[in-house]
């Protein structure tokens, strides 16, 4: 215990002795002074920019169960659905619209046409998140393989 204490007190010595050195002293308080403003510096900023992001993301969460719960009680006409699962589609997958039907019936979605597994396995979580949509289903048509 005493040889800890003595240790620590001379560490503090020869701590005070090169920040108080008369020659260098000066000098080496400033570069400890600009360290440390920097680091408090980047820390302040990134904890502000986890504070926002932080709130931003609870916002979107808000929204989004806030969107689920509305998406029961919307009435969306079958018409406009479908418009809008033909217009994510080419969106978000970059798949051309047109290449199979979409239709629509009181919110059930149905996929008629040359869709590949690969290719359905990507459309349906996406159709299945739009507000109005309560299942999706595709009329079984292999698609056509390049040999």
């Amino acid at each position: 215990m005493k040889f800890l204490r003595n240790a620590s007190l001379l560490g503090l010595g020869a701590a005070a002795m090169y920040l108080f050195d008369p020659r260098l002293g000066h000098r080496r308080r400033a570069v400890l002074r600009d360290r440390s403003r920097s680091a408090l510096r980047r820390f302040l900023r990134t904890a502000g920019k986890t504070g926002r992001d932080l709130t931003y993301r609870s916002r979107g969460v808000f929204h989004r169960i806030g969107n689920r719960i509305q998406s029961g009680r919307q009435d969306i006409s079958d018409s406009v659905l479908e418009a809008r699962i033909r217009s994510s589609i080419g969106r978000h997958l970059q798949h051309h619209p047109h290449s199979f039907e979409v239709l629509v019936n009181e919110g059930n979605v149905l996929l008629e046409g040359e869709i590949s597994d690969a290719l359905y396995q990507r459309i349906q979580p996406v159709i299945r998140r739009m507000p109005g949509v309560f299942s999706v289903k595709r009329l079984a048509k292999a698609a056509a393989r390049a040999a």
